[in-house]
């Protein structure tokens, strides 16, 4: 009886290592789609992101009121990937697109391009991928917006899937 409890106790603990592991894993796996304008797609893993050049935005925290400190890539950059037009190319009828963030559970954000441009203004909306730099976990993660220049949170989204590039009508 006691070998069978035994080998039951082990077989449970393989088990939750193969879990943990395979989270791991998944977590290392997971991407996110930026679309252009034309449809244009590129996929970034999270290493791939990983390798571009980081920033880091502080975002407060109103539980404590504390100041949390996020690392990843500016959000402008992954739109340059896709074609976007950012900077002094910036032109009067590209002042209508926008972009739309989505994350896993549905919930989506705009942010007019015009935000997003370094000539017209001086956001640092943020593609993050740590916090404190540690990767984020799985409630936030493991990829976050993170818009610190607006007052409240509502437009940092948590566990995005896809970004795409739209254009008001």
């Amino acid at each position: 009886m006691r070998q069978k409890a035994f080998t039951c106790l082990i077989l449970g603990l393989v088990c939750s290592l193969c879990a943990v592991l395979g989270s791991a894993q998944q977590k290392n796996q997971a991407s996110i789609t930026v679309e252009g304008l034309d449809g244009s797609k590129v996929t970034f893993t999270l290493e791939q992101l990983r390798q571009m050049p980081q920033e880091s935005v502080s975002l407060a925290n109103p539980h404590p009121t504390t100041a949390e400190q996020y690392e990843g890539v500016l959000l402008r950059n992954l739109l340059a990937k896709v074609d976007t037009t950012i900077g002094k190319k910036l032109h009067p009828e590209d002042l209508r697109d926008y972009v739309e963030v989505a994350g896993r559970d549905g919930y989506r954000v705009v942010f007019a391009l015009a935000e997003l441009d370094p000539s017209l203004q001086d956001n640092h909306v943020l593609v993050a991928i740590s916090n404190e730099g540690k990767p984020l976990d799985d409630m936030l993660g493991p990829v976050r917006v993170i818009a610190p220049q607006d007052k409240r949170q509502a437009r940092s989204v948590r566990q995005v899937t896809t970004i795409t590039l739209r254009q008001a009508p």
